[in-house]
């Protein structure tokens, strides 16, 4: 009997010795999957951009959407880097979990090289690709942590430079151009302003402008959130990454749980 009890504590504790990591990744995912809720895109900035120039010159178009190609391919950027890093994080889960991984990257390809947006970028195609290009297969319980390892050691580097460049473009670049936005609306506003023939349109002006500003203020208050929370997935993966030798121990586990835990209160607050 004793020996019944022996093993079967064996068998618990290797299915589950890695369930931090199991929770961390899935945390993890669904963070990342708030990324496709995040508003405005690159390609609605540009539209109403476009669509402000054309007031302010008091012109009508049926082409007012033109001129924006370059923002959609930044927003489909966005999209593919989302998306190798939630396949790498499923196969992850997938590979501590079961010892198999269902998950492959291999079809991500090159994707990134067929964007303009990105010719100056070498680092982030070639880890986007290195990510992509993991072989994913099938692996036995008795080596699934040594494979585990492997393929954390070999991950690390292409996440956290995809990490990066996902937080670079949301901060200097989707952020600066909302920051754009709410100049022009501003200055379209003093011109309307300025035309106005009654106190009654002033004030329907003023209203809107500030009814806009908030909606701007509350746009980029979003993304520096999601920026944080991006910001804790890297710090996470690098504690896995560091631990990676020894994540069975506790110090690694507490580690993880302090990573996961920001990522469950950020996913609350996101929701406020």
């Amino acid at each position: 009997m004793r020996l019944l009890v022996v093993l079967c504590s064996l068998a618990v504790s290797g299915c589950y010795s890695l369930s931090h990591v199991q929770q961390f990744t899935t945390e993890a995912t669904e963070t990342l999957a708030q990324g496709a809720q995040l508003e405005p895109t690159f390609y609605q900035t540009c539209q109403q951009r476009q669509r402000m120039l054309l007031l302010q010159e008091g012109k009508l178009t049926r082409s007012f959407q033109e001129g924006c190609a370059l923002q959609q391919q930044a927003d489909t950027t966005l999209i593919q880097i989302r998306e190798a890093l939630t396949h790498y994080l499923l196969a992850l889960h997938q590979l501590v979990a079961s010892g198999r991984s269902a998950t492959s990257l291999a079809p991500l390809g090159a994707a990134l090289q067929s964007h303009p947006w990105l010719a100056e970028q070498g680092d982030l195609v070639s880890a986007y690709q290195e990510l992509a290009q993991l072989s994913l297969t099938g692996f036995t319980e008795r080596n699934r942590r040594k494979k585990a390892r492997e393929l954390i050691a070999r991950a690390n580097a292409p996440v956290q430079t995809l990490l990066e460049a996902y937080q670079f473009v949301l901060t200097d670049l989707l952020v600066e151009s909302i920051d754009r936005q709410q100049k022009m609306s501003f200055t379209y506003s003093r011109e309307l302003l300025d035309s106005a023939q009654s106190f009654l349109e002033r004030k329907q002006v003023i209203e809107e402008y500030m009814d806009q500003v908030l909606v701007y203020e509350a746009q980029q208050q979003q993304l520096q959130q999601f920026v944080g929370a991006l910001q804790t997935v890297s710090e996470g993966h690098q504690a896995v990454y560091q631990q990676r030798n020894s994540l069975q121990q506790q110090t690694a586990i507490e580690v993880l749980a302090h990573y996961t835990s920001q990522l469950q209160r950020m996913q609350v607050l996101s929701k406020f």
